[in-house]
């Protein structure tokens, strides 16, 4: 028997149908609310503002991430294991690329959202530091902090790509090279 999805990943879910079809701007918590079939009441305790809606969405993007990502046992380097994490967590956030673009393009306009959800970015960015066994010693959140500019910056190159994704991992490849002495 399949096990009833949460209240968390209704919310995300519905925000990422609502997004690809009306934007960041027409977007409401309570039309997500409504299309999620959570009481305003729930959603309030959950996501009581749009960049921490954000966070619930990032947080099951993250969740996929976790079920669809296969550790190579063979890599010893945390980069390599990074560049894997990262390409699959783009990779799931494939099927709901329009909503995606949507969100991307009205956070480049609504930059103070933008600035409110910077710690939702930077606990996704944590949990695939995690995911790839690279959170252990010091400094931890400044290489969460790296992972996460690293990711945005390379959205719009996959916003861009095809389903190859050879343009996304070349863009990842070259920022994680840059970036080696921190990972």
């Amino acid at each position: 028997m399949a096990k009833a999805a949460t209240p968390q990943t209704r919310l995300a879910d519905a925000a990422f149908r609502l997004l690809a079809r009306q934007g960041w701007n027409e977007l409401t918590l309570a039309s997500v609310a409504r299309a999620a079939k959570v009481p305003l009441a729930v959603l309030q305790s959950l996501a009581p503002s749009k960049p921490a809606l954000i966070g619930l969405m990032l947080a099951r993007a993250c969740a996929e991430t976790a079920r669809r990502y296969k550790p190579d046992r063979q890599s010893e380097g945390g980069r390599e294991r990074i560049f894997d994490v990262a390409l699959t967590w783009f990779e799931v956030l494939n099927a709901r690329k329009p909503a995606l673009r949507a969100l991307f393009e009205g956070l480049r306009r609504d930059p103070l959202a933008l600035l409110a959800a910077r710690a939702e970015f930077l606990a996704a960015a944590e949990w695939l530091l995690a995911l790839a066994e690279a959170d252990a010693g010091r400094a931890v959140s400044v290489r969460a902090a790296a992972l996460a500019a690293i990711l945005v910056r390379a959205i719009p190159v996959w916003l861009d790509d095809d389903a190859e994704m050879t343009k996304t991992m070349a863009k990842l490849d070259a920022a994680l090279t840059r970036a080696k002495w921190l990972f």
